[in-house]
């Protein structure tokens, strides 16, 4: 039952939804479902990033200087990445690099220098992005490299392109993580609207 509150017959009483017992809309619950949205782009960063260095660390590789025999086991596009000291920050020696088949089944389509910039840091490989390779037909291969003036313990590693396993971390973990954050944003704003509303005096005809 409303209590009328001000001078008798003013017409003039507070809103009885405003009392202790009045709930607000939507539930504090929701809260819980955007963290669970903004921890789940935490999740898949994690997971993925991990699924990476994994996928770099088994690129096959050979020291530069020097040679070494990999096996590319499929036709298409690869890229050769420097690995050594000040790789991620362009530092990169002079030298060549040569890939020839010593297999029956190989062929070597192209390779060419990489024209783009793609760096990257994993725990102890440290690499940039020097040269592109097209393979005709999968085998094994002599990679020969020339940079003399390499640090020692550099190598050349020869595997798929990061950039898309880069993207596929940063686009949906940055999505879920704004998600959460802005729908927690978003229910603070129409609770505290709502709050707001429910204290309002109301008027009697």
């Amino acid at each position: 039952m409303a209590i009328p509150v001000g001078p008798p017959g003013s017409g003039y009483e507070t809103n009885a939804a405003s009392g202790p017992s009045a709930r607000l809309r939507p539930a504090r619950a929701w809260y819980w479902v955007a963290l669970g949205v903004f921890l789940a782009g935490l999740a898949w960063a994690a997971l993925m990033f991990a699924v990476l260095i994994g996928r770099v660390d088994s690129f096959p590789r050979v020291p530069d200087p020097g040679s070494g025999v990999v096996s590319l086991t499929h036709s298409g596009g690869y890229l050769i990445y420097y690995e050594g000291p000040g790789a991620s920050s362009g530092s990169v020696p002079t030298g060549n690099v040569r890939v020839t088949p010593v297999s029956g089944s190989g062929a070597v389509q192209s390779i060419g220098s990489y024209s783009g910039s793609l760096t990257y840091q994993f725990g102890h490989h440290e690499g940039t992005a020097v040269a592109t390779l097209q393979i005709a037909r999968p085998g094994r291969f002599l990679v020969t490299a020339t940079s003399s003036t390499a640090p020692p313990g550099s190598h050349l590693a020869i595997g798929s392109s990061i950039a898309g396993g880069i993207a596929l971390i940063v686009f949906p973990a940055l999505l879920l993580v704004l998600a959460g954050i802005g729908g927690a944003i978003t229910i603070a704003i129409i609770r505290h609207s709502r709050a707001k509303r429910a204290r309002l005096p109301v008027l009697l005809s």
